[in-house]
């Protein structure tokens, strides 16, 4: 007999929080998950929504398993025994959510409710605006189109009228721990950045989010930033 507890959460990237409680056989080293993925309005399955699981909680080098959604919002997951785990559901136009599962042996079926994230459609976005090459090369629009995060370019950084870099990354600053690149590269204080050579900033927060070159290593309980900013060629 199973049981489960599903707690849905509209947050963005928030910590969703899942308990499961299962009975399975003693020993079993792999346990097998039924994720069903829904909108949290409509109750109607998510497509290819992108599944992340990482090795344990203790353990969070690398991800073990990446799946995806069918078309009736079904994943299925094959994943250590007896492991608290981490899971991250992701899918463009709702907002991600971290999902904690408990240590179990037993098979279980989880369902998880992602929360849409209201699209705004401004000027900027019917205006013929040519990308920049900078930000091509250094892989700024493939991230912006695959990877949760915040991202500035040289127009919207240019919208905030900034006087130095600080005002422009100062809103993404949470913590001592967060961890800043220029121009792919670890640097250890952005102030004396020239902010009018800047042409593109990226935000994640946590390593969960950011991309694997560009890690945070203080981020050990996923709740340090990463900052990336990009200067125009010289």
């Amino acid at each position: 007999m199973q049981s489960l507890i599903i707690l849905k959460s509209p947050m963005a990237l928030g910590f969703l929080v899942l308990t499961l409680l299962a009975g399975g056989a003693q020993g079993q080293t792999e346990r097998h998950l039924e994720l069903h993925v829904i909108d949290s309005l409509s109750g109607a399955p998510v497509e290819n929504a992108e599944i992340r699981v990482i090795k344990t909680v203790k353990d969070t080098a690398g991800w073990m398993i990446r799946r995806s959604t069918d078309s009736t919002g079904r994943a299925l997951l094959a994943v250590p025994g007896n492991e608290h785990l981490l899971m991250l559901v992701r899918r463009l136009g709702y907002s991600s959510s971290l999902v904690q599962i408990t240590a179990a042996d037993g098979d279980d079926n989880v369902f998880v409710a992602l929360a849409p994230t209201a699209l705004a459609l401004g000027t900027t976005v019917t205006t013929a605006t040519p990308l920049s090459r900078r930000l091509t090369q250094t892989g700024f629009y493939e991230r912006q189109r695959t990877r949760a995060g915040t991202f500035l370019d040289s127009a919207a950084i240019a919208a905030r009228k900034p006087l130095d870099i600080i005002a422009v990354v100062g809103p993404y600053i949470k913590n001592a721990c967060t961890m800043a690149y220029l121009d792919g590269l670890p640097l250890v204080d952005v102030r004396d950045i020239d902010v009018r050579r800047v042409v593109g900033v990226e935000y994640y927060p946590s390593n969960l989010e950011a991309p694997a070159q560009f890690p945070n290593q203080l981020d050990s309980e996923h709740r340090c930033a990463t900052i990336l900013i990009w200067r125009q060629s010289p």
